[in-house]
């Protein structure tokens, strides 16, 4: 049986939150270097805590950040400040992509940082698997569908973006992919606050 979606409106995020799946991993802090040759030792989050991110964001805290996200050619794709407030996010709890969670590990309240992502700790690469074709019917009646633009699926409960890639007469085409994968991301960011340990709390 064919799975059926429909659509329940319009989204325009392409922002962190405003992923389609966000992938959960938990990072210990690489703040230490460990000489040539020696094998790495794991600290303990104790250790860890204690020596390589005294006073900085841990797994597990609550932070708060401004962020400015750019492409390789400098054009802005999502900004927190015209956003209007900072994004927040658990450490480790997978409320964010991947490189952006370890970038924010140790860093301190008013700090600065500008890194740069790699699709593979961004949103990835582009998955075919994840476009698909429907009957026309499944825009609601009013809708203003047109090639290029983002709408919501309705899956079992579940809110999936997707931008229509194709348009006739009697099918739409829906993409799944979030429209960053593929791409390099810049990422200039902000530590406005960090409250410590929710999730053991």
């Amino acid at each position: 049986m064919k799975k059926r979606f429909t659509i329940s409106g319009c989204s325009t995020c392409l922002g962190i939150a405003g992923a389609i799946l966000l992938i959960a991993a938990a990072f210990m802090c690489g703040c230490t270097t460990q000489p040539e040759g020696v094998p790495a030792m794991t600290p303990s989050p104790t250790q860890a805590e204690a020596v390589s991110c005294e006073g900085g964001a841990q797994t597990g805290d609550l932070v708060e950040v401004d962020y400015i996200g750019t492409f390789d050619n400098g054009t802005e794709f999502d900004n927190s400040y015209k956003n209007g407030r900072p994004f927040s996010l658990v450490l480790g709890s997978g409320g964010a992509i991947p490189g952006f969670d370890k970038a924010l590990h140790c860093m301190k309240v008013n700090e600065t940082k500008k890194f740069t992502l790699p699709p593979e700790e961004a949103y990835g690469e582009y998955d075919p698997s994840m476009v698909f074709s429907m009957p026309i019917e499944f825009i609601p009646a009013g809708e203003n569908a047109t090639i290029g633009a983002r709408v919501t699926l309705f899956d079992g409960g579940q809110l999936i973006p997707a931008t229509i890639t194709g348009l006739n007469e009697t099918n739409v085409t829906f993409d799944l992919n979030n429209p960053l994968v593929g791409k390099a991301l810049t990422f200039e960011v902000t530590i406005r606050n960090i409250t410590t340990s929710v999730l053991s709390k």
